[in-house]
């Protein structure tokens, strides 16, 4: 682990700025764009270029939906995915973080994180009790976002409790139960889902937790009006999917059109012509991560970022063998990313300002992380 003592005026900037943008991401995506893009030229500047193991599969990434913008049907209207674009390069900030602080500051890292959420939480459901709002937003994101990040932040906390690595532990239990219930009004299932199903991997080896997680989400299910019903609807999928089926199948035979490099970012209002077949109209987005990658990018899009993602569970395997405290963190690290992996099956990802930076950044500090274990 490097020193902070060793740390420039620079590491110490950078390391303040992480944990400003981090915190800013729930609230304020305008405000956290304005800092990552900070960040971002702060690292440029600096020149100093710190080489982690994901460095040339984001670069790749990046490459290929610049491609998919210059081979789009419509490169007019893909060329607004253009301004998301440079929000990839906070991974490198991030990294730069992660390897030479190490795994204490990837600690300090995800409680700002978890932190962020936990007021997001409290001001949502402060304003859902006092309020007639049926769905519980965040101030810069609409219910599923806001899910996302919940769940993601549910699975991290949880983990690094579990693992004694957040004191005192009551307290941070507590606070994973107003998480939960925080989830639970945003009435969203994909997370919800995808949250259950990561935390039940991750309490396993320890039974009680498991059990408190049980009883947990049970109670959510009666304390949330309405919140069961929605759940129960899963188990006659897929007629009770919603929308899904429908878009999906759509989406599904334009792949089949323009398999290799697809139709362009931004494409859906040009590609999609079963709206009257909604019943709710003012959806824009394919609803899974792969399938929009597909039909935005084509097979070499998705193909490289899975090969992204394999790469990232690779390093976080190698992680877990370091240390202990390495080992934790990976573990925390792992578990948030299959939770907004499974979750973006059934919602966005690519393309959502808030998702798109938050995996970026995760991303960023697996690979600083799997660098610093090299050493």
């Amino acid at each position: 682990m490097a020193n902070p003592a060793t740390a420039t005026r620079f590491d110490t900037r950078l390391r303040y700025g992480a944990h400003v943008w981090l915190f800013t991401l729930v609230f304020s995506t305008f405000l956290a764009e304005a800092l990552a893009l900070g960040l971002i030229l702060a690292w440029l500047w600096s020149r100093r270029f710190l080489r982690t193991p994901l460095d040339f599969f984001i670069l790749l990434f990046l490459g290929l939906r610049l491609l998919a913008i210059a081979t789009a049907i419509s490169p007019a209207t893909s060329m607004h995915a253009l301004r998301k674009i440079p929000f990839i390069l906070i991974y490198f900030p991030l990294a730069h973080v992660a390897r030479h602080y190490g795994s204490n500051e990837i600690y300090k890292l995800l409680r700002t994180m978890v932190c962020a959420s936990l007021m997001a939480s409290f001001i949502g459901l402060v304003r859902v009790l006092l309020t007639p709002v049926w769905r519980l937003a965040s101030t810069t994101s609409g219910a599923t976002t806001l899910a996302m990040f919940l769940a993601v932040s549910f699975v991290v906390a949880l983990t690094l409790v579990l693992r004694n690595e957040l004191q005192p532990a009551r307290a941070w239990l507590l606070g994973n139960m107003m998480l939960l219930l925080a989830l639970a009004y945003t009435r969203c299932r994909a997370p919800w889902m995808a949250t259950l199903l990561v935390s039940a991997f991750i309490a396993r080896p320890l039974r009680r937790g498991l059990l408190v997680l049980a009883i947990t989400a049970l109670g959510m299910l009666l304390l949330v009006p309405g919140f069961g019903m929605r759940h129960a609807e899963i188990l006659r999928w897929p007629p009770h999917l919603g929308d899904r089926p429908v878009i999906w199948k759509a989406g599904w035979e334009l792949v089949q059109q323009r398999p290799l490099l697809g139709y362009g970012p931004e494409s859906f209002a040009l590609l999609f012509h079963s709206r009257h077949e909604l019943k709710d109209k003012r959806i824009d987005a394919w609803h899974n991560f792969a399938l929009q990658l597909l039909i935005e990018s084509g097979m070499t899009g998705l193909t490289g970022f899975l090969a992204l993602i394999a790469q990232a569970f690779l390093a976080l395997h190698k992680g877990r063998s370091a240390s202990a405290l390495a080992g934790n963190a990976a573990t925390a690290l792992c578990a948030g990313l299959s939770t907004l992996l499974l979750a973006g099956l059934f919602g966005g990802l690519i393309g959502d300002p808030l998702l798109d930076m938050l995996l970026w950044g995760l991303l960023g500090m697996i690979s600083g992380m799997a660098a610093q274990a090299r050493k």
